[in-house]
């Protein structure tokens, strides 16, 4: 499927099954969008099939000519080393005055440890040339809206590479790829992973982002390019869904478009069996979604209203709470490659893997119970 098909499903799906269909047309009327080449990113393949009252292509150099005040959201592309450095301030200007920024791969060592250094860095390994599998960390976020439900279509699903799980889709690192490592735990919200990166290369984020400064301003980066070529035909149709809803959220925000309650996600390619209200994830797919907010729990006396705490305790294999088949509730994977430490929630017996529940405890909370995390 091309790029222009795809991002046609992309719109038709938002329009007919998403409900938002106000957003698409605020977004077509009013949204706008740059797009800086790379050597490596070539943005022009999927800007242009974006819905947006202007999508602009431009070169490096051509950088420092352009007003970014004029646009909505900002993208340069892989390795973004050669947008000239005085124009560094003219970025950070943008963002600070309400701007989205999105970058992608080796724009993370040349634009944003430059420009916005304390939130991400690269972490100086070097992926392969991979396809590798990516885990949704954040469902619920604006960036993310739809994709878990739409991913797991029928449609998608018969493309689907071998040994890639129903919400799972995979994503390419060409040749060289940096990892992203956190810095800034507290500002920096991980909203893709991929443990395949994490085990081969360190670290796990795929696509991250961070507020900046006091208007609105936001930074988004992904490993890896908005092309993605080799991420087969699932991989490219999660990667334009993301890449719409970025500017759907933020024309969503300026225009002051409240958001909607989507209804059942309904597929056009499943059998009418399966079109039905109650629809529920398989069981081991459900670890991906957050724990509603009637799953905290709460000291059921003394009407403080506070929630209660829990101690985080490592364990080994011989513990009676774990088993190495037990499944990592922040993550799903179980822990029969572990090489790390384990940990589970002293109240509910919640597992995590280290890096898991390192990444878990700086949410506060743990992720099946609810209650505050303690070391």
């Amino acid at each position: 499927m091309s790029w222009k098909d795809l991002y046609s499903e992309v719109k038709k799906r938002k329009m007919e099954a998403l409900d938002k269909k106000e957003v698409v047309q605020a977004v077509e009327k009013h949204g706008k969008i740059l797009a800086v080449t790379g050597r490596y990113e070539k943005p022009k393949k999927v800007i242009e099939h974006m819905y947006a009252s202007l999508k602009k292509v431009i070169r490096e150099r051509e950088f420092m000519k352009e007003d970014l005040m004029l646009y909505d959201v900002v993208l340069i592309g892989c390795p973004g080393s050669d947008i000239p450095y005085a124009s560094h301030p003219k970025v950070r200007d943008f963002v600070l005055n309400g701007g989205w920024l999105i970058t992608t791969d080796w724009a993370l060592r040349s634009i944003i440890e430059n420009i916005f250094p304390g939130y991400i860095r690269w972490n100086r390994a070097k992926t392969a040339d991979a396809v590798v599998a990516c885990q949704i960390i954040d469902p619920n976020h604006p960036f993310l809206e739809g994709v878990l439900s739409e991913i797991q279509q029928s449609k998608w699903q018969k493309q689907t590479v071998k040994n890639t799980k129903k919400s799972e889709f995979r994503w390419w690192l060409e040749t060289r790829s940096f990892p992203i490592q956190i810095i800034n735990h507290q500002t920096v919200r991980v909203l893709i992973g991929s443990l395949e990166i994490q085990n081969k290369w360190g670290e796990s984020p795929v696509l991250v982002e961070f507020d900046y400064g006091k208007k609105g301003g936001r930074v988004i980066h992904m490993i890896s390019h908005t092309h993605l070529q080799k991420g087969g035909a699932k991989g490219k149709y999660a990667s334009a869904l993301i890449l719409t809803n970025i500017l759907d959220e933020k024309i969503s925000q300026k225009m002051g478009i409240s958001k909607k309650t989507p209804p059942q996600y309904v597929s056009d390619w499943q059998s009418p069996q399966s079109q039905q209200n109650d629809y529920q994830l398989p069981l081991e797919e459900q670890w991906i979604l957050p724990p509603q907010q009637t799953d905290y729990l709460t000291p059921a006396s003394g009407g403080t209203g506070l929630t209660e705490t829990s101690q985080i305790n490592e364990v080994n294999g011989n513990s009676p709470d774990f088993s190495f088949l037990s499944k990592c509730i922040y993550c799903g994977y179980d822990f029969t490659e572990n090489k790390g430490k384990i940990f589970v929630c002293q109240a509910c017996k919640a597992p995590y893997h280290e890096n898991c529940i390192n990444s878990q405890v700086n949410e506060g909370t743990c992720k099946k119970c609810g209650r505050i995390l303690l070391w």
